[in-house]
């Protein structure tokens, strides 16, 4: 299944990646401990790329990434609405992950249902310009949220790609990241 939602800053963008490879993992839990009922469950392949801004200033630009996670949009009260799973530090150097580029964090299963967030926790930003400069790369908290609604239905495989986008902040020499 792809579907894409209308872009914006708080949103997300949901398509097929066609350069990158899922990993499956073991079952994630949700922030109550539950592990998900593969019975009743979908997969998320969730993949990161970057979407062209700012990047053709960098050489490298690498974002270390401590966990994913999707927000249940529907989940009822004995049911935890987070679904998260640790991605182990895993670094990536949006300036390879142009155009079609994706990589892959891994195979999140999921319950069936309707999500409206999805979110990548950041531990780090490390830049390199093209003139060889390191540069002062901010992320204004430490998670980059999308806000929009996308399904998962039973047996369901969904490719997920999480655009990064860095935006130069006047002409101050300092650059954001962000999500797209």
């Amino acid at each position: 299944m792809e579907e894409r939602p209308e872009a914006r800053v708080d949103n997300d963008e949901e398509e097929s990646a066609e350069n990158g490879t899922s990993t499956p993992t073991e079952a994630p839990t949700t922030d109550s401990g539950n592990t998900t009922d593969s019975e009743n469950a979908g997969s998320l392949n969730f993949y990161v790329s970057d979407q062209q801004n700012a990047i053709d200033d960098f050489r490298h630009l690498n974002v270390t990434i401590e966990r994913v996670g999707v927000h249940r949009a529907n989940a009822s009260e004995n049911e935890s609405a987070w679904v998260e799973q640790d991605v182990d530090n895993a670094t990536v150097d949006l300036t390879e992950l142009q155009g079609a580029n994706a990589t892959s964090l891994g195979t999140m299963f999921v319950p069936n249902g309707s999500y409206d967030k999805t979110f990548v926790y950041v531990n780090e930003v490390n830049g390199t310009l093209t003139n060889g400069e390191s540069t002062d790369v901010k992320l204004p908290s430490s998670k980059l949220q999308l806000n929009s609604e996308f399904t998962v239905g039973n047996g369901e495989e969904i490719d997920y790609v999480f655009d990064i986008t860095v935006v130069k902040r006047g002409n101050s020499g300092s650059y954001n990241i962000q999500p797209v």
